[in-house]
């Protein structure tokens, strides 16, 4: 972690709670993984970029970029709001081709670290139109931290475990997904982007409860299955009311992406090896096949595989009458084997699956 990284840490502010769940920590794990494994990451981050420079050519009104990469459309028809869902370090996001064509740029984060790193990417801006950001710091739900914290307080106070997993159950049951904040305070959006977030809606509450529950009872939360299943059928609502906000802002476009599958490999020719000590394959040694399966570029064997949406699938979760261009599909290298002390003996691959919503 680099000295800016940590004083960033230690200085940022807010509602505490969202560092007590993890979202700090969470925001600057994500830039150190991505500062270790650049060269397998990248395909990945290319593929978000690329899809919202196609977005951002419709948007200026003009014909696709010849060299995407350094070229910054002209605006045609400019003003409006440009809204980025956990934001974080803009990793994927061409922002330099992308924040002119707006008069007004959201970046929406519970990592309230991520600021005075992104003010110090703006600073070495291109551009002259360059907008300054808002920077909106807190719960993208509405309603997933709160639930985080009832359940702090809940487990605290139940004498048995039992006691906890029952009133645990029953409170994810009754808990709904309310429209979020930023949902309803911007009329004039252009642009809604939610890029590596909707799986990852649930993840902080969902290990803050857990890790409170074997805190105080000395056992998994898992055991419990009527309050695991309760609290992942709450996620499934949360999930299923982010894509219905991003989707409400109808003569808007909107860029959504999100795992669909996850998955734990070992190389089998290699056990053990680190394949940071050499250059990156293309595709950082990942893609799909034609029937969508992950094919490497070495000899591997899958030993786990994981639905992060809980059976849910992104095409269902879109309102009836959404005008949707047909999804990209694509593998991202998150965890070479070798690059962390626990992916010394593995690696993590995700499948991502990208949609476009046009305004209707």
């Amino acid at each position: 972690m680099s000295l800016l990284d940590i004083w960033d840490y230690i200085r940022a502010s807010g509602d505490r709670r969202l560092r007590q769940q993890g979202y700090l920590r969470g925001g600057v794990g994500i830039i150190e993984r991505y500062r270790r494994t650049a060269k397998f990451w990248e395909p990945h981050l290319e593929n978000n970029r690329r899809a919202l420079r196609e977005i951002a050519a419709q948007i200026a009104g003009a014909a696709p970029m010849a060299n995407p990469q350094s070229a910054i459309p002209t605006p045609q028809s400019g003003g409006g709001t440009l809204v980025i869902l956990g934001a974080g370090r803009l990793l994927d996001v061409p922002w330099q081709e992308l924040f002119p064509l707006f008069a007004r740029v959201v970046l929406a984060d519970a990592d309230s670290a991520f600021v005075p790193y992104v003010e110090r990417l703006l600073s070495t801006a291109r551009a002259n139109a360059m907008p300054k950001p808002i920077f909106d710091i807190g719960d993208v739900t509405g309603s997933v931290v709160d639930l985080a914290a009832w359940a702090e307080h809940t487990i605290a106070a139940a004498a048995s475990p039992a006691s906890a997993a029952d009133a645990l159950a029953d409170g994810c049951n009754r808990a709904g997904a309310a429209q979020a904040p930023w949902a309803r305070t911007y009329v004039d959006v252009r642009l809604v982007v939610s890029s590596n977030l909707l799986s990852q809606l649930g993840h902080f509450p969902r290990l803050h409860i857990q890790t409170l529950f074997r805190r105080r009872f000395g056992k998994p939360f898992s055991e419990h299955e009527r309050a695991a299943e309760s609290l992942e059928r709450y996620f499934d609502r949360v999930r299923a009311r982010h894509i219905a906000d991003v989707a409400s802002f109808g003569k808007a476009w909107a860029y959504l992406a999100t795992d669909v599958e996850t998955l734990v490999y070992t190389l089998s020719a290699q056990p053990g090896a680190s394949l940071l000590a050499g250059e990156a394959p293309p595709n950082a040694g990942v893609e799909l096949d034609e029937k969508g399966g992950v094919r490497f570029a070495w000899p591997a064997e899958i030993e786990e595989r994981d639905d992060p949406l809980h059976g849910q699938r992104v095409e269902d979760l879109w309102p009836r009458g959404t005008v949707l261009d047909p999804p990209r599909r694509w593998a991202w290298h998150v965890v070479p084997q070798g690059s962390e002390k626990k992916y010394r003996d593995r690696g993590r691959v995700h499948v991502v699956e990208a949609w476009v919503k046009r305004p209707g």
